[in-house]
């Protein structure tokens, strides 16, 4: 494809832009951002025999070291590093890229100036161990000077100077290439690493760099003068094109810089920044990219139009760098979202979108602002990305969830909380709210600059304000700079791995202590002949029909070594190994260790864990353990009860994260999940208000569909490159490995999760699913506990039961059948009590039964209250009334009762009670809502030294750890009275008794 227009209109946009009296045709058509990104396409694939790799999604792949995709370089980073195959010699694509906090982090100047954002597109080629850096140069010169009209007056070239403390000499190669190519000696500047060696993390690839620059002033031909301007910030003169030669390597664990097998080549050229370069202006904002949202923005608010300031002592500054964040913004959060990225999974996420609702909010007056430039956004880049068009109502939904959200938590802010804007003028709400410890941490730092003189935080304190507090990166840093603090970063990093690696490093340190070994400790055991374990045995399991669970066979090894764990535990590591270890969510297997010479020799294992590659048993280390050692041959047997129960938990963890999806209707994300044998738990972000148990009955009822319909598990074993990830589910920011990945099919699409957990074959031999209970863990997020197998079966066979027990005490009532109302109370109760705290004694109920039976006694309860309330004194009176008769004063010179009406009751005056006795002392206790009170009368003639009203309470009082009082104006002797105390239901029947018991034998003892 042919694009004659780019050199014509480039030279027309740059007199435009810098000259003011030369005139251009007015009918010069300058190039869009669409044409611009394919003519680079083009020139790549086209004319020099690359290949298109679709962009890479912004959540990082198999890579905890980012937060976001920060580069190009970060979807081959695997490549790089020689871990994963190239998908081609050559590669061009154009790449989403978001730099928002850690090493390559733009937020904090996005808005102030024209040309940092916090999501770009980074056009790129690249070459794995194909071309260098000669092909490189000469390719990407030709592409600005032909493909782009480009002045090449105007373009400067930097290299890497060298840096001796990295032990790396100047890239003298780099500059001769650039010579070689024309370019004159005063336009190729060395500099030193922090601009010419890039690095795209604290480890991994890494490499020198050789960067294009250009000169958008009209000053560009005073090369003495404006050469000295390259890398120096000017807004004027910016890096364009960055050719990364990747030939390095730096290790997380010393820092050290080591040659990679091959040698690469990876080139960014920031479209932004090219675009408005050819476009004639002198801001990226000014393109085709942003000011459809900018004009958008001052349509929807009527606020004063955009002016494009840039100084921040002009009075418009604020407002138009309010534009250009919502513009940047908005196409971060679209380019996030449409990625399956969740504001609940990622705070950086939430932050830029809090922040950009405040914005929308406080500077232009309208709360949906941000929500009605996503479809401009996707207008714009939904051709060339087209997961935004396919997700932009998900997209959409999203953000009218946080919307809501945070309009909500805006509204319960503190009035303390608002005080704080008025003292740190550089917060904001979007601060408070995404902080709740923000207030206490300010506290700590003003205390500390006032009473220390600190004026430097420390590794650790920053650890505090992090971990304790909650701040994130981006707030401490701009807290640092108005409160004139200096940062230990470096201090941070060592603090946190200090405590990240510490578990991992000592059972590194014992293994080599094991082993004879002082270095690292695979090297040590591959170099004494002692290999990783091997596990793919764990997956060898089938299902056995008649026992309704799974066979496991033994497997016969050897022990490679033993590590003594303290005096009470040891690790053994075998040659082989069928116990799973925790991972994926999954907890890991139990069993036994048995010596094949001796097999009435059996140790237990307590627990599996894995450490680079060697699986590592855990068994008790008492006397019998000295008769293990290095090279006994050996028996593992599994515990098939609880690898049969997770397994099954897990496929039913697949089935209820997919069905959750088909079911709600809206976006979910899958925040965490665990799988035991006791049962599973999967919390999800869900954007919606609330889960209705509707919903629930629905899911349970299509699992229970899905598992009757036996649909087959498959397992499928592939790459990364192979899969297509729009139809996976997976965990935003999960580490997966790039190559040997476990696919796992249920039935046909139903559900597909990458996942290396033990599954069953089909869906019938979970036999029964059961969710007990759905809990809401914060704003959007909710947790699942479910259980699959007999568990299950028995749950639901107990939850009907319960439910027909209900129901025929509802009907019961309905037909006025039952004449005790104290009666129809204890039923009532009874039930409440194992619908409540069932799960709290290993009563496994269904979530759905137990709240709609909830629902129904609630209702009968407050029918009784009602009925109770109207004929409060009648039971009362009736109960002791009855009472009277049942118990003369002949045979009965005392009283000590529970008042069985309070049970119906919402409230009760005791002295309705008492004043049925006057010719005898007399005790009532009574419960209404859990709430126990007493009450005792003492007639003057029976009250003793050892015996009278407050006295025979204290009794009580001390059975349910409370206190005594004599009502206002009246002598404890003859009256007093219990104060009210909460009792757990499941614990007053006891005191109860025990108080009754207690009461009467006082008065026995004591009366005269």
């Amino acid at each position: 494809m042919s694009y004659p227009f780019l050199r014509a209109a480039t030279q027309l946009s740059v007199l435009r832009r810098y000259s003011t009296s030369r005139a251009c045709p007015s009918h010069a058509k300058l190039p869009s951002s669409k044409e611009i990104r394919q003519r680079f396409l083009d020139f790549f694939i086209g004319e020099n025999g690359h290949q298109f790799v679709r962009s890479s999604s912004v959540v990082p792949f198999s890579d905890p070291t980012i937060a976001f995709v920060n580069a190009g370089m970060n979807q081959f980073k695997n490549v790089f590093l020689g871990t994963a195959d190239a998908p081609y010699p050559r590669v061009a694509n154009s790449q989403k890229c978001v730099r928002v906090g850690g090493k390559h982090n733009d937020i904090g100047v996005v808005g102030t100036d024209g040309y940092h954002h916090t999501f770009f597109e980074m056009l790129g080629n690249w070459s794995f161990g194909d071309y260098f850096k000669a092909e490189a140069c000469d390719m990407a010169w030709r592409l600005l000077r032909d493909g782009y009209g480009i002045d090449t007056r105007r373009l400067y070239v930097t290299y890497f100077g060298g840096d001796e403390a990295m032990g790396l000499p100047a890239d003298i190669e780099c500059r001769d290439i650039w010579a070689s190519l024309g370019v004159s000696p005063e336009r190729i500047i060395p500099f030193g690493a922090s601009d010419n060696f890039w690095e795209m993390g604290n480890s991994g690839p890494c490499g020198p760099c050789s960067e294009i620059h250009i000169d958008h002033s009209d000053h560009f031909l005073d090369t003495e003068h404006r050469r000295h301007f390259v890398n120096a910030g000017r807004p004027d003169l910016t890096e364009v094109w960055n050719l990364v030669f990747v030939q390095h390597s730096r290790s997380l664990d010393n820092g050290k810089i080591c040659n990679l097998p091959q040698q690469h080549v990876d080139t960014g050229l920031g479209l932004e920044r090219l675009v408005s370069h050819l476009q004639g202006k002198s801001s990226n904002y000014d393109t085709d990219l942003f000011m459809p949202l900018i004009q958008h923005i001052h349509k929807v608010t009527g606020k004063f139009e955009y002016s494009g300031v840039y100084d921040i002592r002009n009075e418009k500054f604020e407002l138009d760098t309010a534009y250009r964040l919502l513009a940047d913004h908005s196409r971060m959060i679209t380019a996030c979202l449409s990625d399956g990225m969740f504001p609940s999974q990622n705070h950086k996420l939430r932050r830029v979108l809090r922040r950009s609702l405040s914005l929308s909010e406080r500077i232009f007056d309208c709360p949906t602002l941000v929500r009605q430039l996503i479809p401009l956004v996707v207008e714009s880049l939904g051709e060339t990305y087209p997961e935004m068009e396919k997700k932009l109502s998900d997209t959409t939904l999203i953000i009218q969830h946080e919307e809501e959200s945070y309009r909500k938590l805006c509204s319960n802010l503190r009035s303390e909380s608002r005080t704080l804007l008025g003292k740190f003028s550089y917060l904001d709400e979007a601060d408070l709210v995404n902080h709740p410890g923000l207030a206490h941490a300010l506290t700590e730092i003003q205390r500390l600059k006032t009473k220390e003189h600190v004026i430097e935080l420390s590794g650790n304190l920053i650890h505090k304000m992090y971990d304790t507090y909650g701040l994130d990166e981006d707030l401490l840093i701009r807290i640092a700079e108005n409160e004139n603090l200096q940062l230990d970063l470096n201090g941070y990093e060592s603090y946190s791995k200090h405590l990240k690696d510490g578990a991992k490093l000592e059972l590194a340190l014992r293994l080599q202590e094991s082993l004879n070994s002082s270095f690292d400790l695979k090297q040590d055991l591959n170099h004494i002949n002692v290999c990783p374990t091997r596990n793919e045995y764990k997956y060898n399991y089938t299902f056995n029909l008649e026992r309704g669970m799974y066979d496991i066979p033994q497997l016969n090894t050897k022990i490679t070594s033993i590590v003594p764990i303290g005096n009470s535990l040891c690790h053994v590591v075998t040659e082989k190994s069928n116990f799973y270890f925790e991972s994926g969510g999954q907890q890991s297997d139990k069993g036994r260790l048995r010596l094949a010479k001796d097999t009435s020799k059996e140790y237990e294992i307590k627990q599996v864990v894995e450490h680079d590659g060697f699986i590592l048993h855990t068994i008790e280390n008492n006397a019998p353990t000295t008769e293990l050692s290095i090279g006994n041959e050996i028996i593992l047997t599994v515990d098939a009860n609880r690898r049969s129960s997770n397994i099954m938990h897990h496929t039913a963890t697949h089935l209820l994260n997919s069905v959750a999806r088909k079911v709600l209707q809206v976006p979910i994300c899958q925040r965490s999940s665990f799988v035991g044998e006791k049962g599973l738990k999967l919390e999800l972000a869900v954007c919606s208000p609330s889960i209705e148990i509707s919903h629930v009955e629905q899911i349970e009822l299509e699992i229970r569909k899905l598992i009757q319909q036996n649909a087959p598990i498959r397992t499928r074993i592939c790459n990364a490159r192979d899969l297509n990830f729009d139809q996976i589910i997976t965990i935003p920011g999960e580490v997966y490995p790039e190559r040997n990945l476990r696919v796992i099919e249920i039935g046909n699409n139903l559900s597909t999760e990458l996942c290396c957990g033990t599954h069953a074959q089909s869906t019938a031999e979970l036999q029964d699913f059961c969710i007990t209970n759905l809990v809401q863990t914060k704003p959007g997020c909710y947790a699942f506990h479910a259980i699959a197998g007999l568990s299950a079966v028995k749950a639901t066979l107990l939850g009907k039961q319960i439910s027909n027990d209900v129901n025929q005490l509802k009907d019961d009532m309905d037909k006025q059948l039952i004449q005790n109302m104290a009666n129809i109370e204890t039923r009532m109760q009874r039930l409440k009590n194992v619908l409540l705290v069932g799960s709290e004694n290993n009563i496994n109920l269904p979530y759905v039964t137990r709240q709609r039976c909830l629902e129904i006694i609630h209702d009968l309860y407050k029918r009784l209250k009602e009925h109770t309330r109207e004929s409060l004194r009648k039971f009362i009176d009736m109960e002791m009334g009855n009472l009277q008769q049942e118990k003369p004063l002949q045979s009965h010179p005392f009283i000590v009762h529970f008042l069985e009406s309070s049970f119906i009751l919402e409230e009760v005056q005791l002295i309705k009670a008492t004043r049925h006795f006057t010719d005898r002392p007399i005790l009532v206790i009574s419960i209404t809502d859990d709430q126990v009170k007493a009450r005792a009368t003492v007639p003057e003639a029976n009250v003793n030294q050892h015996f009278d009203a407050q006295k025979w309470t204290a009794v009580v009082a001390n059975v349910f750890k409370s206190k005594v009082f004599a009502p206002k104006g009246q002598n404890a002797a003859h009256v007093c009275n219990m104060r009210s105390r909460k009792v757990q239901t499941l614990q007053f029947e006891g005191l109860l008794e025990r108080a009754l018991k207690e009461a009467s034998e006082f008065a026995r003892k004591n009366m005269q």
